[in-house]
């Protein structure tokens, strides 16, 4: 019996030494859970088709109902690594995104709307990633800018510089750099996959910050090109576009877009201070059903105080100034925001949001038509057009991370 123990024992110690190494690995379930009730003082409501000439006939109500998303859009999502010896390691993420209200998926129904990539990371040369993902603006500049505090709802009108992560960039490749004493940059391109072109629908963009205690800057450009056919247009297969809102939905038949997007922020004591700036101009094409470039400048200022460790307030302004619209003078957005955030543990919170709206001018509607500037607090995940200049929004809810 104790010669048999002795030979079990040795066989198991062999097969020990024999079995293969396997690399270290982990995945990791997450996801953000956000719900409440707020109010619109103005949802404009269509009454006629409308078309060239014939501008869309909108009467205006105010709304009342349940909120999805509105500190954080709700979203589940896997992400893992596996660790390749010498600092390297093999990396993905899937997120999607959904309405608790109703269990829909966001982001057009996507599976994985949110993101979905995969990609090699090295301690020494950086991340190289490829799929659905954030574009160098929302790297980089959107970590300081106003939505951090107050939220899509202090987004500058209808996200038009995307500093509130509402486009992402499909079948891309991008490249993001280690932190080198401060300073982080990055690049992407996406692919327009067009037969017989090589720009039509593409996507690409550069971008990098720089953090040092207190102090930090950041700056990003994007371009996207838009796909043509012989009779009509839509926007581009590699980047989504937020033509939603009323803001610029009569840009939607550019051919191509360009976003120039900066931002700073400074801390002392409990106070942050930020500003922000967006360009954004839109370059029309053969089918574009306005004639001449557009263009947006956004300049914004944002200021955070946290009371207590749980209680934390902020407020945000923006002024949006759009270019001539066909000889009838520009847009003009000003935007104010207040938002309180009180954490109940680490992974619960309350909060409360305030946006207040006023347009002015002339814009364009879908149809190339002269209209006035109607007003739409925040992003287009959370804001809805109005049809009058002034928009009041009101937003309560509570978020709960996993």
């Amino acid at each position: 019996m104790k010669r048999i123990l002795l030979a079990a024992l040795g066989l198991g110690g062999m097969a020990g030494i024999m079995a293969p190494v396997y690399a270290q690995s982990s995945v990791t379930l997450y996801g953000i859970v956000d719900a409440g009730v707020g109010y619109a003082s103005g949802q404009r409501t269509a009454n006629s088709k409308g078309g060239v000439g014939a501008p869309i006939n909108y009467t205006n109500g105010s709304v009342w109902g349940f909120a999805s998303g509105t500190w954080s859009g709700d979203r589940w999502g896997l992400k893992g690594s596996e660790d390749l010896g010498g600092g390297n390691s093999a990396i993905f993420q899937l997120e999607n995104g959904f309405n608790i209200g109703n269990g829909t998926s966001g982001q057009g129904g996507r599976q994985f709307g949110r993101q979905s990539w995969m990609g090699l990371q090295s301690a020494s040369l950086g991340k190289l990633t490829f799929g659905r993902q954030y574009d160098p603006i929302v790297d980089y500049v959107g970590p300081i800018s106003a939505g951090t505090f107050v939220t899509g709802m202090g987004a500058h009108p209808g996200d038009i510089d995307n500093q509130d992560n509402q486009s992402r960039v499909n079948n891309s490749v991008k490249w993001a750099s280690p932190n080198y004493a401060g300073f982080q940059f990055g690049a992407i391109y996406g692919f327009g996959g067009q037969p017989g072109s090589v720009k039509n629908q593409n996507t690409w963009g550069f971008g990098g910050s720089y953090a040092s205690g207190p102090f930090a800057v950041a700056v990003g450009y994007l371009q996207a090109t838009n796909a043509y056919g012989t009779s009509s247009s839509t926007w581009s297969g590699s980047y989504d576009g937020t033509f939603s809102s009323s803001i610029n939905e009569g840009f939607a038949s550019a051919a191509s877009q360009r976003i120039v997007s900066a931002a700073g922020s400074y801390t002392f004591g409990a106070t942050q201070v930020g500003i922000q700036y967006g360009n954004v101009q839109y370059t029309p094409g053969t089918l574009s059903t306005f004639a001449s470039s557009f263009t947006f400048n956004t300049i914004g200022t944002s200021i955070a105080y946290q009371f207590t460790p749980a209680l934390r307030l902020a407020a945000a302004y923006n002024y949006t100034q759009g270019s001539d619209v066909k000889g009838s003078g520009g847009p003009k957005y000003h935007t104010v925001n207040f938002a309180s955030y009180y954490a109940l543990s680490k992974r619960t919170s309350l909060y409360g949001l305030v946006g207040y709206q006023k347009a002015s001018g002339n814009t364009l509607d879908t149809f190339g038509n002269v209209v006035s500037a109607t007003a739409s607090v925040g992003d287009v995940g959370n804001g809805i057009s109005s049809a009058t200049a002034t928009q009041t929004f009101v937003r309560v809810g509570v978020r709960q991370t996993f």
